[in-house]
């Protein structure tokens, strides 16, 4: 492999990780959103601001993460 494709590889594999912490944030943030309005549904606190923010910002990371590997090594 090139030093190109073994950088855009850790680019890539860095970016999956920070999406499953990302993940993993998200659920722990609606959590929080649940028991502080006292519910638990199957959709989930989607109209909560805090809420809706973590997954704005999950879904920001996800889009990187495409993008880097549309444009490839």
């Amino acid at each position: 492999m090139s030093h190109r494709e073994n950088s855009h590889a850790r680019v890539v594999s860095h970016l999956g990780r920070a999406l499953s912490e990302a993940a993993g944030w998200c659920d722990w943030v609606r959590v929080d959103v649940e028991h502080r309005l006292g519910r638990v549904d199957d959709v989930g606190p989607v109209d909560d601001p805090e809420y809706g923010a973590a997954l704005d910002a999950f879904g920001l990371i996800q889009e990187v993460l495409d993008k880097v590997r549309r444009v490839g090594a």
